[in-house]
C-alpha cells in the first residue's frame, strides 16, 4: 500500500467534504445547544465519524510542506502527531455527549449554562481545521487567488455572522416568545443588518441591559472592520479575477502610448495591435520564454519536451531524431508569431537564422515571383546558412503562422554535435536546390 498523494482528486473532494461538514456541525449543533434541543442524532454521529475518518486519512496522504515533500507512512506520522493530530482529534471528541452525561443533560441554570457552554466551546477547534484545509487547497487547486480568497472570505463570513447571530439569542436578546427558528432568523436579520451598518432599528439592544448594548458595540465594531475591508478589497479581487487579462491590458496601454509617441502610421499601429490580440488568443499573454528561464534547466527542458512533442514529430528534420538531440534542440528553438503578409526572409540580406513553421503557411518568392507555398512541419532558410550565402528567396506568412527560429550559432553546434541532424539538414538543402533549378530550366 502506497500513501495518497496529497494533490489526488480525491483527496481534494475530501477535504471539499470536511469543509462542508465543519460549517454544518457549526450551524446545526451550536444552534441547537444554544436553544437546549440537542440530542445524539443520526447526523451527530455522521459527522463525527467524518472527522474520524479524516485523522484515519491524514495518516496514510502525501504531504506537501513548501517545497519538501513527506512521502513515507514514517514522515507522515511523525509529521501529523507533531502538528495536526491534537486539534483533530479534538475536533471529533463527542463533547457533546460528554459534557451532557457530566451535567446530567443540558443545564437549565443560567450560570451551569455557561459553564456548560464554555467546555462547548471547545468544539469551536473545528474551525481551526477548517482553516488548515484551506492551506491545504490552496496547494493542490488551480484557481485563480482573487476567487480563492473570495472563497475563504464568504466561507468565515458566513460562519462569524451565525456566530454572533446565537450570541444574540444567548444574551436574551431575541424574541423568546418566538419558536427557535423565528429567534434565530430574526437574530440573523439584527446581525446582518448590523454588519452592513444598514441598521434600520426595527431590531436593537434593551436600553437596561448594559449586556445587549456591549454585546452591540462589538459586532459594530467588527462591522466596521469587516465593512472596510470589502471596500478596500472587493475592487481589487474583482479587476484581478483574471491576472493574465489585467496585465495584458497594462501591455497594450504601454504599447499604444509608445505607437502614439513615435507617430507610428496608423495602418502600422493597427498590425502591432492585431499581434497582440492574436497573442491574447492563443497564448492569453504570456511570454513562455522569460517564464522559463526562471525554471530549472532540466525541468524547463521537460516542460519544452511535453509542449513540443507534437510540433517536433511534424518537422522531417527531428522526426524519429534522438532523445539527446532533441532535449538540447528545443532549449535552442525561439517561439515567433508571423503576421498576415510579413516578410520573414527578405532575398538578399544576411543568413542568422532558419525557420521550422509549426503553423499556418507561407509564400516563397523569387524575385518577386510566388515559386512554392509551404505548410506546418517545414522548415526554411537552412539553406543559407549551409553554403555561407545570402538568401535566394523571400519567405512571406500567407496568415497568421507560428514557428521556431535557430540561430546560426546554434545550428552550426547542432550540426557538429550530431552528424545525423547535419545529414537531414543538408538533404533538404539539397531538394531545395534541385527544385530551384527545375524551375529555372523551365
Amino acid at each position: 500500500m502506497r500513501p495518497i498523494p496529497h494533490n489526488h482528486p480525491l483527496r481534494i473532494l475530501w477535504n471539499v467534504l470536511i469543509l462542508c461538514s465543519i460549517l454544518a456541525f457549526l450551524f446545526i449543533i451550536t444552534y441547537r445547544v444554544i436553544f437546549r434541543t440537542f440530542t445524539g442524532d443520526v447526523f451527530y454521529y455522521a459527522l463525527n465519524f467524518l472527522f474520524l475518518a479524516d485523522i484515519g486519512i491524514n495518516f496514510l496522504t502525501k504531504v506537501k510542506l513548501g517545497h519538501i515533500r513527506l512521502n513515507t507512512f514514517r514522515e507522515i506520522a511523525a509529521n501529523y502527531l507533531g502538528s495536526w493530530f491534537v486539534v483533530d482529534f479534538i475536533a471529533a471528541f463527542p463533547f457533546e455527549l460528554i459534557l451532557i452525561a457530566a451535567f446530567g443533560g443540558i443545564p437549565t441554570d443560567p450560570h451551569a449554562f455557561m459553564g456548560y457552554l464554555l467546555l462547548q466551546s471547545l468544539t469551536l477547534v473545528k474551525l481551526f481545521k477548517a482553516g488548515r484545509i484551506f492551506k491545504e487547497l490552496q496547494e493542490t487547486i488551480d484557481i485563480l487567488p482573487a476567487i480563492r480568497r473570495l472563497i475563504i472570505f464568504g466561507y468565515w463570513l458566513v460562519a462569524a455572522l451565525h456566530i454572533m447571530a446565537l450570541g444574540w439569542v444567548l444574551i436574551g436578546a431575541s424574541e423568546a416568545a418566538r419558536p427557535h427558528f423565528d429567534q434565530y432568523l430574526r437574530s440573523l436579520y439584527w446581525v446582518t443588518t448590523t454588519i452592513a451598518t444598514i441598521g434600520y432599528g426595527d431590531y436593537c439592544p434593551n436600553h437596561d441591559s448594559n449586556v445587549q448594548i456591549i454585546y452591540t458595540i462589538i459586532v459594530q465594531v467588527f462591522g466596521v472592520g469587516m465593512y472596510s475591508y470589502m471596500i478596500a478589497n472587493v475592487a481589487s479581487l474583482v479587476s484581478n479575477l483574471d491576472v493574465a487579462r489585467s496585465a495584458y491590458q497594462r501591455r497594450l496601454e504601454e504599447v499604444n502610448a509608445y505607437l502614439r509617441a513615435q507617430r507610428i502610421p496608423p495602418e502600422m499601429q493597427e498590425r502591432v495591435r492585431d499581434y497582440y490580440s492574436y497573442l491574447w488568443a492563443k497564448q492569453r499573454g504570456v511570454d513562455t520564454a522569460s517564464i522559463l528561464d526562471d525554471i530549472p534547466h532540466g525541468l524547463s527542458q521537460e516542460i519544452l519536451m511535453f509542449l513540443n512533442r507534437d510540433v517536433l514529430d511534424r518537422v522531417d528534420i527531428f522526426r524519429g531524431a534522438d532523445e539527446i538531440f532533441i532535449r538540447e534542440s528545443v532549449q535552442l528553438l525561439r517561439p515567433r508569431v508571423f503576421l498576415p503578409e510579413e516578410y520573414i526572409i527578405r532575398q538578399g540580406e544576411y543568413a542568422d537564422c532558419m525557420y521550422f513553421l509549426t503553423s499556418g503557411e507561407v509564400r516563397v518568392l523569387i524575385g518577386g515571383n510566388e515559386v512554392a507555398r509551404l505548410g506546418a512541419g517545414s522548415p526554411f532558410g537552412e539553406t543559407a546558412l549551409i553554403d555561407n550565402q545570402h538568401r535566394n528567396a523571400s519567405i512571406v506568412s500567407t496568415s497568421y503562422s507560428t514557428g521556431y527560429r535557430l540561430a546560426k550559432g546554434d545550428f552550426e553546434v547542432l550540426r557538429s554535435k550530431y552528424p545525423e541532424f547535419d545529414r537531414k539538414v543538408r538533404e533538404v538543402a539539397e531538394r531545395r536546390k534541385k527544385l530551384d533549378e527545375n524551375r529555372f530550366k523551365g
